[in-house]
This record gives C-alpha cells, structure tokens and sequence, in this order.
C-alpha cells in the first residue's frame, strides 16, 4: 500500500488557511507534518530515449499515516539528448501505468508529469485524452505544465484533464518573464493557469498573494523535504510558513 503507515517528518512548511497545499515526494523525499492529509507521491518513471522505454517503479515508499490521502504520480521523462524514436508507440505502456496508479490512489487523482516538446504536442494532447477516457469515472486526471504552456493555447485549450498544475518553478530561460508575468500580469496565463491549481518550491518563493489565488498548490522542494530551514517563504496573506 502507497499510505505506509509511520511518522511523518517533522520539517515545517506551507500552511494555508483556506487552500489545500500538497507536498510533491520524489523518490526520497519525506513526507512534511503539513501534508499529511494529503501527498503527492512518484509511483514511477518512465524514460523514453531513442528506441528504447525504460521504466522504473519507486523502490521505497515514504513512511505517512494510514489517513493520509495519497495521489500517485507517473513521470514520464522525454530525452532532449536523444529523442525517442516512434514516440505515439509508446502510448500503450503509458496509460497502463497510469491505470495501475489509479489501482494505487487514495485521493480519488492520479497525476501525469510529462514535459512534452512542441514536436510532441499532437501526441502529448491525444495520450492525455485517451488516459481520461480511460480512467474509471470516479478517478480525476491531474496533468502538471510547463510554465510556458500558460502562454500558449495550443497545448491548453480543450486538454482532457481535470485538472492543469502550471510549474512555477524551475522556469529557465524565460524564468524573469514568466515570474513577472505570474506576480503582475496573470490575465496573460491560460485560464487553467491562473485559479485552479499550481506547484510552486520554496527556493523560489513568491509573494503571499500569489499562492493566495489558487485553490490548490503543490510543492517541490530540491532537498526532498530533509532540511528544517533551506528557505522561507510566505505562504498566504495570514500565514507564513517556514519552507524546508
């Protein structure tokens, strides 16, 4: 079972007070005190290289309350090195690993973390389709997006997902822009980016009213959750939390 049972880590971090905030739990990360309601957790991942598609399943799992709801994660990783050859054939293995992650959820979500070129678009929209398709109704499809997919409708508009998780960190080269545009101008964002639901990181914080407008906020933190005081951050406009 993804929900082990255990103490959780003791490390602080975002608490808001009218929003759900939900820790991303990559392969070692811990599990902070303040998502113990709720975590979302790596299942597996899944690299697509050339010819070949090689896939690992998470080798240990976090130790957390039985209560604590889990939304498993499937991570699939597209070589910018060495592109993956006939990509639309990998598609079959995809949506069966994203149905035995709804095998595993406890939170009514499963999520898919895939950062798709824009060659890759076509593919990437028609797979997100047909995972929804596919997942039982009762089970909710959350997608994650690169930022700058808020600035471009073709990979937004019509996505068959329950939810879109823009990253807002992390941004490279358009990293200036998109941080000015996230904090001053978010009418330019995609309407699936400016409301629902988004990640964020501690190390690159941003201001309290920011995280305030979404709904929902995941977070990554680099150090996977295993320092008491990396960074710190304000969190909503009534309640600052000290990042791990």
């Amino acid at each position: 079972m993804l929900a082990c049972p255990g103490t959780s880590a003791t490390a602080l971090g975002p608490a808001p007070a009218s929003a759900p905030a939900v820790a991303w739990l990559w392969d070692s990360a811990v599990l902070p005190s303040w998502s113990t309601a709720e975590a979302a957790v790596l299942q597996r991942h899944i690299l697509l290289t050339g010819p070949s598609a090689r896939t690992r399943p998470r080798a240990h799992w976090p130790l957390m309350p039985s209560t604590t709801r889990v939304t498993p994660v499937l991570h699939v990783e597209v070589s910018t090195v060495n592109a993956p050859v006939a990509i639309d054939t990998r598609a079959d293995m995809i949506v069966r690993a994203m149905m035995e992650a709804a095998q595993a959820s406890t939170s009514g979500w499963v999520q898919l973390d895939m950062e798709a070129k824009p060659s890759q678009r076509a593919f990437y929209r028609a797979l997100v389709a047909r995972v929804r398709a596919e997942l039982p109704p009762q089970i909710r499809l959350s997608v994650t997006a690169l930022a700058w997919w808020c600035r471009a409708p073709a990979w937004l508009d019509g996505l068959a997902a329950d939810e879109v998780v823009p990253m807002f960190f992390r941004m490279g080269r358009d990293n200036a822009q998109m941080r000015h545009i996230v904090e001053h101008t978010p009418q330019l964002l995609h309407a699936s980016c400016r409301q629902g639901s988004a990640g964020f990181a501690p190390q690159e914080p941003f201001a309290p009213q920011v995280i305030a407008r979404y709904r929902k906020t995941y977070w990554f933190d680099r150090y996977a959750w295993k320092r008491s005081a990396s960074a710190t951050a304000p969190i909503s406009p009534t309640v600052p939390g000290t990042m791990p």
